[in-house]
């Protein structure tokens, strides 16, 4: 390894704990329930414990995130192992933006080259620091991205990422295809090999959990009954109310003309290969398009600035050759790489702490109450003060959770949980209903249905009373037995 390269990687090292350090408590989904269910799990038992009613059961598709969130709770406390996480991604991330943005450049940018990565972090983050398995997906095509006729490191990689995440397959298949594509059979067989390990070890350890999990997500649109999930939404809104049985031809058959007509230039561009075949993804959820945003980026920068060619907008042209000079002077001087990258470090972290949850975080630490301890909370929607519920009282049980494709087995009581959560909301009977279903001792209404309207007396006349209003959430207390 030369000097070079340690220089690059220890800058990027302490940019990443920096950036982590700044923004500090940057996951209020998915995150806080898996720190918390990875320190609790004795406590919290299993995910069909936490979210009575739900799809969950006793089996974990995270096991292994969880395994590993444990030890390093262990090492580095409960309240401080999302920075961890979060530097580590960082770092990662930075140093294989790095690598793709010189793979795709033309040009030596030198010491600008950090502030260009930096800036590409910036804009593509988001997906990386909320303390979820799928940033390992990310982070795993990045990488494997940048291989080539490599079949045992590809095996190792894939064997190693495929239990962080049980949704493998759609990544280590695209990776596939677009090794075929590539003509590199040698990473090919290794990413087939390696996923075929994987699917092995997942059918071994509960073969008919880990199908159900798939079968609901496939089902997942179906299941929600028109309830919408913002990081499912599509990129563009010509494919909201697109059937996945008609886009997915479509888009079939449009990249295979596509890579047909210009296949010497897929032939030889692997991040443009991988965009346009997991297209179908990324344009029809946003959460797709987020994990796969620092490739974008990537793709594009380079695009613009490899541009050598008369174009029709001349004036960018114009000072892409200024920037470029510019950068070549920069090449010579040492003093631009003290100059830039400090600088950069700083600014870049001062903008990641304006990003920074804490507050919105400590909202929430009323549910450390012993009056919430052992408590079924029922939620009139999906948000987030379910994950902060559980990050700071494990012994909560939360409806919704994150799946909400319920009550398969009581159509009536899946109809009335599904309009509770749209606009026009329930009737206070049948809200005492879905109440007494789920065995809620605490219902907590958040002022997001523009259209519902409940009567306090009603409500309180079924034993449904309002205790506290705090911070846009009306929380009351439920009575068991009442003369209705």
């Amino acid at each position: 390894m030369t000097n070079q390269i340690k220089t690059k990687y220890i800058i990027y090292l302490f940019s990443a704990f920096v950036f982590a350090y700044s923004i500090n408590v940057s996951m209020l989904d998915d995150g806080l329930r898996h720190i918390s269910f990875a320190y609790n799990r004795e406590l919290m038992k299993s995910w069909g414990d936490i979210f009575p009613h739900s799809l969950f059961t006793s089996y974990d598709p995270w096991f292994m995130w969880h395994n590993l969130l444990s030890i390093l709770i262990d090492i580095f406390t409960y309240s401080n192992v999302h920075i961890v996480v979060n530097t580590l991604s960082l770092f990662f991330l930075l140093v294989l933006i790095h690598k793709h943005f010189e793979n795709e450049s033309k040009y030596d940018y030198a010491s600008v080259t950090y502030i260009i990565v930096f800036s590409i972090l910036y804009l593509s983050y988001f997906r990386y620091v909320l303390v979820r398995p799928d940033l390992l997906s990310g982070l795993y095509i990045l990488y494997m991205l940048t291989l080539k006729n490599k079949f045992y490191l590809t095996l190792f990689v894939t064997i190693i990422y495929g239990p962080f995440y049980y949704l493998f397959f759609v990544y280590t298949g695209i990776i596939g295809l677009t090794y075929i594509i590539q003509k590199d059979w040698k990473s090919f067989l290794g990413t087939f090999l390696g996923s075929s390990i994987v699917l092995f070890i997942y059918l071994y350890i509960d073969k008919v959990e880990y199908l159900n999990t798939i079968l609901n997500i496939l089902n997942d649109q179906s299941l929600r009954m028109g309830l919408e999930v913002s990081e499912g939404a599509p990129l563009f809104n010509i494919f909201k109310n697109i059937n996945y049985y008609i886009l997915l031809p479509i888009f079939l058959f449009s990249c295979t003309i596509i890579i047909y007509l210009k296949y010497d230039y897929f032939s030889k561009n692997k991040v443009a290969t991988f965009l346009l075949i997991s297209s179908l993804l990324w344009t029809n959820q946003v959460r797709y398009y987020v994990l796969f945003l620092p490739l974008i980026l990537v793709f594009v920068v380079t695009f613009f600035l490899n541009l050598n060619k008369k174009i029709f907008f001349y004036r960018v042209r114009k000072i892409l050759y200024l920037v470029k000079k510019y950068i070549a002077y920069s090449k010579k001087a040492f003093i631009f790489y003290v100059i830039a990258i400090p600088y950069s470090i700083f600014i870049f972290s001062y903008a990641f702490s304006l990003d920074s949850r804490d507050k919105e975080l400590d909202s929430a630490k009323f549910f450390k109450n012993e009056e919430y301890s052992n408590k079924t909370i029922l939620f009139n929607s999906l948000n987030i003060d379910i994950y902060k519920a559980l990050y700071f009282n494990p012994t909560i049980k939360t409806i919704p959770s994150c799946s909400i494709g319920w009550f398969e087995d009581n159509k009536e009581m899946k109809d009335i949980y599904i309009r509770m959560q749209k606009d026009d909301g329930v009737s206070e009977k049948e809200l005492k209903k879905l109440i007494d279903f789920v065995g809620a001792d605490i219902y907590i209404h958040r002022l997001r249905n523009d259209k519902q309207i409940l009567n306090f007396k009603k409500l309180e006349n079924l034993g449904i009373t309002p205790i506290n209003i705090y911070k846009n959430r009306i929380i009351f207390n439920i009575k068991r037995k009442i003369n209705e």
